[in-house]
Order: C-alpha cells, then structure tokens, then sequence
C-alpha cells in the first residue's frame, strides 16, 4: 500500500502504475505457507485499498482481456486524473 501511494504519485495521466503478483489473491489458501503474505494480505489486497482511497486511478480490465496467463491480474492501474 505504501509504494503504491508513493509510486502513484510519479505517474503521470493516462500512463500505468502496474502491480505484479496480484495473483496471489487466486492461489490456493496453503500456497501461502511460510511465506510473509497471503491471500488476505498481498499485491491485490493494496490495490483495493488504495483505490478507496485513490480517485485518479482505475483497474485498466482491458489490458486482463488481451492477455493468455498473467501475474498481475487486475493490477494494470491507469491514472486517469
């Protein structure tokens, strides 16, 4: 959420702030095991609140629908403010 907030700011108008590992959220509930995140607490969880917070950004789907496999579903952020 912090670099998101950081990172965010440097992004310019209609240009991505893009978010890897977004998948994380789909994985199994034990993918997550030994690891410091899971699916409650990961890329995509930041997304989502720094969207509520955020107004200048939008989740770019149509990036998602042009794209076979991927590791940042719902993680192309476009500034549209």
């Amino acid at each position: 959420m912090q670099e998101l907030t950081l990172y965010g700011s440097l992004v310019s108008k209609n240009s991505y702030c893009i978010v890897f590992d977004t998948i994380i959220s789909e994985m199994a509930s034990d993918f997550s095991n030994n690891r410091p995140w899971n699916r409650r607490n990961s890329p995509k969880t930041a997304i989502n609140k720094f969207l509520k917070k955020e107004d200048k950004f939008i989740v770019d789907k149509s990036i998602d629908n042009k794209l076979l496999i991927s590791m940042a579903p719902g993680g192309f952020l476009k500034k549209v403010k």
